[in-house]
């Protein structure tokens, strides 16, 4: 008989995968001053080079709250390999480092590294409907999931002990090794604990049950109280937001339905006054055009759920779909 001994917890999980990341200023100041305090000997260019990276990622990432959570943004933001420290000796925060201000941005950087490899975990089970099927999910599938859980299993393999009960042996799994340099610097750090966590989720006998919330809004991840073989619109963290996901599914069918019938008026409008390609060029027709859109509109009420009218510039970014369906109907 095998017993294994998991050092990681579903708890755990769900509270790290759920961290909020910090704002895109917050860890643009964090490296900046992780760099002066690193006394590197690299010329001055290069750090300017950095700093520019940082300046341009965090103009780019604005966003804070859930938004940022949802996009993950954390994940591939600029960094720089500090001196790593020799095998004999772990690697310290500079003087710059506040140790509070280490930790948190230490487990946003450990949150986002794992939401990345869950994430691609997760998705393997996914089909291109949007139904899910836990029981398919297949590591061989998720490349970076299956690199970085083979490093850490062979740079921390399962250490074996006596069982206690039954006879046999268990294996302890995923066990922090504190007082161990398994990294060079911080930043390496945290990707390792991601891993390390990462082994944890695989090796448990809850993760088929580990779950991400598919409603695009939320996107928070929960370990299910059971699961089932498929589920046709995705995983959801409650019935509010199945339900909201729901109807904006159905709302976008609608508008994507509407602006398809909109695209056949034109057409057939068109095609009835023997228009030849030049139409798009043609800016009193394309208002023209508009202007019998909004009568069908009117008229219509299922074509307002896309839009309650439509101008000369709709028919224009419209034109190629408008144009193809001219030709077939001519």
């Amino acid at each position: 008989m095998i017993k294994v001994q998991n050092w990681v917890t579903e708890d755990e999980i769900v509270t790290v995968l759920n961290a909020e990341p910090p704002r895109a200023t917050l860890y643009t100041r964090f490296v900046e001053a992780y760099w002066k305090g690193s006394a590197l000997d690299e010329p001055p260019e290069t750090a300017e080079q950095l700093s520019a990276a940082l300046r341009e990622w965090a103009a780019r990432e604005t966003r804070i709250g859930r938004a940022a959570f949802v996009a993950n943004y954390l994940a591939l933001a600029p960094t720089f390999t500090p001196r790593a420290a020799t095998p004999q000796e772990s690697w310290q925060l500079p003087d710059t480092i506040p140790r509070k201000q280490s930790r948190s941005i230490g487990a946003a950087l450990v949150s986002a590294h794992l939401r990345t490899l869950v994430d691609e975990w997760l998705e393997t089970a996914r089909d291109p409907d949007g139904s899910e099927w836990p029981s398919r999910r297949d590591l061989r599938r998720a490349l970076r999931g299956w690199e970085v859980a083979s490093e850490f299993l062979a740079d921390s393999p399962p250490s074996m002990y006596p069982a206690s009960e039954g006879g046999g042996f268990g294996l302890t799994i995923a066990e922090p090794h504190w007082g161990r340099p398994r990294a060079g610097d911080f930043f390496a750090a945290q990707k390792v604990t991601a891993g390390r966590l990462f082994v944890g989720v695989l090796a448990s006998d809850w993760q088929p049950r580990l779950c991400k919330c598919r409603y695009s809004p939320c996107g928070r991840y929960f370990v299910g109280a059971k699961i089932r073989k498929g589920y046709r619109h995705g995983t959801f963290c409650s019935r509010e937001h199945r339900a909201h996901a729901s109807a904006d599914a159905v709302t976008k069918a609608r508008r994507r339905h509407s602006r398809l019938d909109l695209i056949e008026a034109a057409a057939r409008w068109l095609a009835r006054r023997h228009a030849d390609s030049a139409w798009q060029d043609n800016h009193e027709l394309k208002a023209s055009v508009a202007a019998v859109l909004c009568n069908q509109i009117s008229l219509n009420p299922n074509l307002r759920t896309g839009c309650q009218s439509v101008g000369a510039k709709w028919v224009t970014r419209n034109r190629t779909a408008i144009e193809g369906r001219r030709i077939q109907l001519t």
